[in-house]
């Protein structure tokens, strides 16, 4: 859903830029929105460096994230940074040596694994 979003903004964006410019601020205005937008599809489609295919709980509420490019879970940390919400969660993890911010909106997942994800982020943020 969120990529649909990002497209229609996109195109909606173009299409004023064509609209409302000429010449060369037009050209510099389709060509950054044409970049923002292959970036966009990348990042979100799962082809970034740090896309998260999965993230799993277990029983003594460690996380494990699988990552998208290579199919390897690695364990991961909640940091407290990290914003829970019903609508929304912006998550900021440890994994390794490096920090992952993710965002994740409510129909990302099923309503039920929502539910219980954003219990266990309140738990372990606080």
């Amino acid at each position: 859903m969120l990529i649909v979003l990002v497209v229609a903004l996109h195109v909606a964006a173009i299409a004023v830029c064509g609209l409302y410019f000429e010449g060369w601020r037009m050209a510099a205005g389709l060509a950054a929105l044409a970049f923002s937008l292959l970036y966009a599809l990348y990042a979100d489609c799962g082809f970034g460096r740090d896309s998260v295919a999965r993230i799993s709980i277990d029983a003594k509420g460690r996380a494990a994230l699988l990552m998208r490019r290579n199919q390897t879970a690695f364990e991961a940390v909640l940091l407290p940074g990290s914003m829970v919400h019903r609508a929304v969660c912006f998550l900021h993890w440890r994994v390794g040596g490096r920090v992952i911010r993710q965002c994740l909106p409510a129909d990302a997942a099923g309503r039920q694994a929502y539910r219980r994800l954003t219990i266990w982020g309140r738990l372990t943020a606080a």
